[in-house]
């Protein structure tokens, strides 16, 4: 087993290449370290520590989406008992005793399943271990319907029945319709599948589920050390931008934001010209958890970031993009609380939504403002004034952020957040600190596991993805593998900022590896580029019957965009979206070190005699190694001038 890389006290770490020990924290970005063999001590920023010697690699982990069906919904089904015991502050022997009671499980079981998930905090680690090769186990499709009909109906009501009137009627219903009746006690573990928040909801109501799984009330509850709680919400900035090459507005961009409760931190962010989606709480909740010194360095911004790490608990409003089967199972996975604040009580997300209001009426200071509404704008044409670009409005956030609003003393706290965060971390005489966060051990899986994901099976031609065709020499292995009676489906991601590539999950490998387009010369878009040139096709009157279409399509558009791209504010506006996600690809690292593969497999690899690229891509912004680009002064009157950008305390 590896030694995990850690930033506690006592940790093994390299520095300049040579081993080190970690002491204690100094700061909540600098710790105090002695060298192995000197013993000379220094203080160093985070930043400059690696993973010690046979640590390069963090611990392999069961992933999550890998797992057979019903091996997931177990593991769904322990996580759930022990959900309240592995979050509470002080677990007593009889709380055990009391949920194995409950529950109708062994004392040493529910000990053991705490113990197992305490090691790493990780969901899927609760999955049955299976010797050899785990054989999902798959029943009829009609009958599986037949089940979960049942259980919609009887179960899930307040009707109340038990579980075995719910076998009953499955087996006449499956009598009815002259089909193998399941074995009783393959119908209960459906039942212990079923998340318990929502049984108890469906079946004693609203204010049963409010009274045993807890409610925002008043203050907000365990917010209180760094990461506890971190809130999380979009605003529509009031602010016309205008594209980077004709300097013509192009509308107002979408601010993706996440603070931490506690400390009122801004932990995370993400800007752009897109509407709110689960992508874009994805990507935000990447950049929370990961470094941010070396966008700071890029960005040429003064000042320190020293954020990072998984919260105990994200909050967040009840949008479908926070709700998505995508969002809750990676959070669920990396051991991240989900909570939801009532409906039509605003005043539960209160921290976000003031941090929301705080920026929105600095932005209105700023050329191009639209403001809140038409009456508090009145004669200000704001298009005419616009003079920032989506990238120059990043930098001034960005120096507003960690500048200004970091180091100034928070009305509600009575500290400033950079203050009152170091403070949570280190430890004063009227708290203890909790320690420096955990370093992300495997980034570029974080980033894998909030890209949207389809299950595909391997045909000769490859896989298919909404009419593009995808094919590397790896899938050869698994063209047309049957489980069972029907083929075999392999869980495939993409990147919706740059669908020129797939990331396929490799049951040999235990790992996703990128599978690029199979004609090898078309360009590569994003997914809105392609949904964009469907609806051009569409009011052609023509029909999008495969790629060359699509592609064709899309060519078309952009020669017309060209040619008039000092027409309309919507051609400008599509023409900066492919700039920006052009530049988001830009920053991503693409030769990752490649995991080890087994070795039949490799030599089968090699036997094809192909070129192959590697399969594998680092998702992680590592700059470094790039030179600090200061952002863009061309805007105009706009200069970006210190004395004008630095805002002061007092005049905030």
């Amino acid at each position: 087993m590896t030694t995990r890389f850690s930033f506690s006290p006592g940790a093994a770490v390299r520095c300049r290449g040579r081993a080190c020990t970690i002491l204690e924290a100094v700061t909540a970005s600098s710790v105090l370290i002695e060298d192995a063999e000197t013993k000379e001590t220094q203080v160093v920023p985070v930043s400059k520590l690696s993973r010690p010697d046979g640590a390069e690699r963090a611990e392999p982990k069961r992933a999550l989406d890998s797992l057979p069906e019903d091996d997931l919904a177990e593991a769904k089904r322990r996580f759930a008992i022990i959900k309240p015991l592995v979050r509470c502050e002080r677990r007593s022997h009889e709380d055990v005793k009391r949920a194995a009671k409950q529950h109708g499980i062994g004392l040493s079981t529910l000990y053991r399943w705490i113990k197992t998930y305490e090691g790493r905090r990780l969901m899927s680690d609760l999955a049955p271990r299976r010797k050899g090769r785990a054989m999902p186990r798959r029943l009829d499709p009609a009958i599986e319907a037949v089940i979960e009909s049942v259980i919609k109906e009887l179960y899930l009501s307040k009707q109340k029945v038990t579980g075995e009137e719910v076998i009953i009627e499955v087996h006449r219903r499956c009598r009815a319709a002259k089909l193998t009746k399941p074995a009783g006690s393959t119908i209960r573990d459906r039942l212990r599948a079923i998340d318990p928040k929502e049984k108890v909801l469906k079946r004693e109501g609203r204010k049963a589920a409010r009274d045993k799984f807890g409610q925002v009330r008043g203050e907000f509850p365990g917010a209180d050390s760094p990461l506890a709680v971190v809130q999380i919400d979009h605003t529509l900035l009031d602010i016309i931008v205008l594209d980077e090459e004709k300097r013509l507005p192009i509308g107002r961009p979408w601010l993706t934001l996440a603070i931490d409760v506690f400390s009122r931190m801004v932990v995370g962010y993400h800007l752009s010209l897109d509407r709110p989606s689960s992508f874009a709480v994805g990507l935000c909740l990447c950049h929370a958890m990961l470094d941010k010194s070396a966008e700071l360095e890029r960005l040429g911004v003064k000042g320190e970031w020293p954020v990072w790490g998984k919260p105990r608990m994200l909050h967040a409003d009840n949008g479908k993009d926070f709700r998505s089967y995508l969002i809750q199972d990676t959070l669920d996975q990396h051991d991240v609380r989900n909570e939801f604040r009532p409906p039509k009580t605003p005043h539960y997300g209160g921290h976000i939504e003031r941090l929301c209001g705080t920026l929105g009426k600095k932005i209105h200071a700023l050329p191009g403002a639209t403001f809140s509404n038409p009456k508090q704008r009145g004669e200000y044409k704001s298009e005419a004034k616009a003079k920032m670009s989506l990238q120059e409005l990043r930098a001034w956030l960005l120096r507003l952020i960690v500048g200004v609003y970091h180091n100034r003393v928070h009305d509600g706290t009575g500290f400033p957040p950079l203050a009152l965060w170091n403070e949570g971390i280190v430890g004063s005489d009227r708290m203890r600190g909790c320690g420096l966060p955990e370093p992300i051990q495997d980034p570029r899986r974080l980033r894998l596991d909030f890209l949207p994901f389809i299950e595909r099976t391997v045909q000769p031609e490859g896989i298919v993805w909404d009419k593009i065709w995808y094919r590397d020499p790896l899938l050869s292995q698994w063209v047309r593998a049957d489980e069972g009676r029907r083929r075999r489906k392999f869980r495939v991601r993409r990147d919706p900022t740059d669908i020129s590539k797939l990331y396929f999950l490799d049951p040999g490998l235990g790992d996703y590896v990128e599978i690029p387009y199979r004609d090898y010369g078309r360009p590569s878009i994003s997914l809105w580029d392609y949904r964009t040139a469907e609806a051009y096709l569409r009011r052609q009157g023509k029909a999008a019957e495969n790629e060359a279409a699509i592609f064709e399509a899309y060519e078309e558009m952009h020669r017309i965009t060209m040619e008039a791209a000092k027409l309309t504010k919507r051609v400008r506006r599509e023409q900066a979206k492919r700039e920006e996600m052009r530049k988001h690809r830009a920053e991503l690292t693409l030769d990752p070190p490649r995991p080890t593969e087994p070795a039949a497999l490799a030599g089968k690899a090699e036997g094809r005699g192909s070129t192959r690229r590697d399969g594998h891509l680092a998702l992680v912004v590592d700059n470094a190694q790039r030179t600090p680009a200061k952002p863009s002064t061309s805007a105009g009157d706009f200069d970006f001038d210190d004395s004008e950008i630095k805002m002061g305390v007092e005049e905030w």
